[in-house]
Parts: structure tokens; sequence; C-alpha cells
């Protein structure tokens, strides 16, 4: 699905592929995973050529107690962080990625929402699209919305970390497009933007006009890959 789709992209309409907080680990794991499921798993993500991949600290500390060599495609830290997907002649895509909160946080620091408008702000003047990737859970990523000016909200907001699912909610009257991923690695949330935002005062999302957002289940209607396949075969799977 993913080659199928990279192959579709043109210059005016380039296709990312993101992954969001907690995809090798859960949030809060019981045990040290096994330095061969995260070779592994770190292997996979390599031959599914995501353009960015939100690392969180937690999940870093995992792979180097493992001895697991981090890519370059991995980001995210305990600073908020800025990037920008660019294909030659192309639109650009701002993407914003907020450090993950302390473990006793009963709110989200004024500080941190502050950083997010000014990030937002910065990149509403060069970029056509701005995303915000989060590994805070529902709640928070729920207040960081209700708390934000809205004049500087993402267009996107990719939420991850406790709580629900969703292939997507038009959320902060509509002008941020939230969608969280689901547990388990068992779907694909594509979001398709067929109108660029308008980073104006009156600017909304609406569902099917300028944009669209979808939830493909990896059932097996899908055909297993074969580089996949082979590199399970190889290595095994605990």
């Amino acid at each position: 699905m993913q080659n199928a789709l990279k192959q579709s992209a043109t210059k005016e309409a380039p296709v990312y592929f993101l992954a969001g907080g907690f995809e090798f680990t859960q949030e809060m794991p019981a045990k040290q995973p096994t330095k061969k499921r995260l070779e592994f798993m770190a292997r996979a993500f390599d031959k599914l050529r995501h353009d960015l991949i939100f690392v969180t600290p937690a999940e870093r500390t995992v792979f180097a107690k493992a001895g697991v060599q981090p890519r370059a495609s991995w980001h995210g830290s305990d600073q908020l962080e800025q990037h920008i997907l660019h294909s030659p002649g192309g639109p650009k895509i701002g993407v914003i990625l907020l450090p993950p909160l302390p473990a006793s946080a009963r709110s989200v620091p004024q500080r941190l929402i502050q950083q997010m408008e000014n990030a937002v702000s910065s990149l509403q003047s060069t970029a056509k699209l701005v995303v915000v990737m989060s590994p805070w859970g529902y709640a928070h990523e729920q207040e960081l919305l209700q708390k934000t000016n809205p004049r500087v909200l993402p267009d996107i907001l990719l939420g991850s970390g406790p709580g629900i699912g969703m292939t997507g909610m038009l959320a902060a009257d509509a002008r941020t497009a939230w969608v969280r991923s689901y547990a388990q690695g068992k779907s694909v949330l594509r979001v398709e933007i067929l109108a660029w935002p308008e980073h104006n005062s009156t600017f909304k999302w609406t569902e099917d006009k300028n944009i669209r957002m979808s939830l493909f289940g990896l059932t097996d209607q899908y055909q297993e890959d074969p580089q996949m396949l082979s590199l399970m075969q190889q290595m095994g799977t605990d």
C-alpha cells in the first residue's frame, strides 16, 4: 500500500509517511523488550521507509539499552522540535514534535503551549501545512486544543499515547483535524489534503471538501509484503 501511494505522488501533491510516538514500545512497558524484538522492529520500519518517525526519549532509552542504533528518520527529544518535509519544487510541510510530559503532569504547562504557538506561527509563514505530533495522550491533547490561541492552532494534530484512537475529528471549531493512532499497529490512518488550509481567522476544515480522513485496518485483505516476510524468516519473531 505504501509503495503504491508513493508512486502516485506528484510535485504538487506529495505523499509523506509519518509514525507517531510509541510505535516500538508501549507507553509504560512492563519489561525491557528483547534485543531481537527491537532489532526486528527497527529493520521492519527501515523497509517501510517512513519520512519521519517520532521516537520518544523513553523509546530511545530502550533501544540504547539493547544496543540498537537510531536511524536518520528517527526524531524526538526532551525539547520541542521543528522539521520541514519538502520535495524539490513542491510545497513545504512543517512538522512540530512536542516533548513528552512528566508522568505526574496533571495539566499542560503554559510554557509548552506558548512554545508550540510560537513554532506554529513561524511555520505558517513558509509552510503550506503545519502538523503537530504529540505523545501526550487524549486528555492532554484535548486540553492543548482548548487552551491554544485560535490564530495559531496547528492544521493537523497527530496524537499518540494513552486514550482512544480516532480516525479523525474536526476540533477547535474545525480549525484543527485531530487524528489519533490506534494501539498495536493494527491500522494505518490516511489524511488527504484536498485543498491547502488558509492560515487566516476564517479558515475551517470541512470533511470531503478540503480534507478526507480514512482508517485502513491491516487485515488479511492486504497481500503480505515479500520483503517483510523475508525479514521475518531471516530473523524470526518472539
